[in-house]
């Protein structure tokens, strides 16, 4: 099996190695045990567009892109009046920490991304928070990818033209060369303009995953 070092595969993690998906242990199904569990009394049809909403401080700046536990704390401030949390910060992280650790994540779609650093260079290429880190890497073993690319240590999140001319800098590798798997339209619609490939497919589609790596690696590669 050759190895080409003049190619990357980059992952998405939320919905391509976590669960975004219906009927399963999701993500978002994580964050309203966590309101819950805090105040009972919450309207449940109500967490996740009030989460939503609090994503954005006044400035228009995303918790994703914060660095600095203070300013998670204030994105959590934010939370904690929409929601009439009755807790302090270092409460709510053990409570979140401790409800996504039974968040339901794809174990094969991990296995394919080590099994890729086997043919090509692979990254990691997401928008999280600083209390997501700890997770991500128990999940995915960070120390197995070429590259790792987090919003919040960046400063800048997907879709942004920023966050890709990064990447692209940070590889130095042809835009060409270069395959993207995201589940969202919104980021991959982007990569494609730049002229990377894309795949459009959430990681429960592991088969669809698995093709278009193959087709991309050895130079087939179509869209989708």
């Amino acid at each position: 099996m050759e190895y080409n070092e003049n190619k990357i595969v980059i992952f998405d993690w939320g919905g391509i190695v976590e669960s975004h998906r219906k009927g399963e242990n999701n993500y978002f199904k994580i964050i309203i045990n966590i309101i819950k569990s805090i105040n009972p009394n919450i309207n449940e049809n109500e967490v996740i567009s009030l989460w939503k909403k609090c994503t954005y401080d006044k400035h228009g700046r995303s918790i994703s892109t914060c660095k600095r536990l203070k300013d998670v704390e204030k994105w959590f401030s934010r939370i904690k009046e929409a929601y009439n949390l009755k807790c302090d910060f270092t409460t709510f992280c053990s409570i979140y920490k401790k409800e996504f650790h039974n968040v339901d994540y794809y174990k094969d779609m991990v296995e394919l991304e080590h099994e890729t650093k086997k043919r090509c260079k692979i990254g990691i290429l997401s928008n999280l928070m600083l209390l997501d880190r700890e997770r991500l890497n128990e999940q995915i073993d960070l120390n197995k990818f070429d590259y790792v690319w987090l919003s919040f240590e960046l400063g800048e999140i997907k879709p942004n033209n920023k966050i890709y001319e990064i990447v692209e800098k940070d590889c130095n590798i042809s835009p060409k060369n270069i395959l993207f798997i995201d589940d969202r339209e919104e980021n991959v619609i982007v990569a494609r303009k730049r002229g990377w490939n894309i795949c459009n497919y959430p990681g429960y589609e592991i088969n669809k995953i698995k093709s278009r790596i193959e087709e991309f690696i050895t130079n087939i590669c179509k869209e989708g």
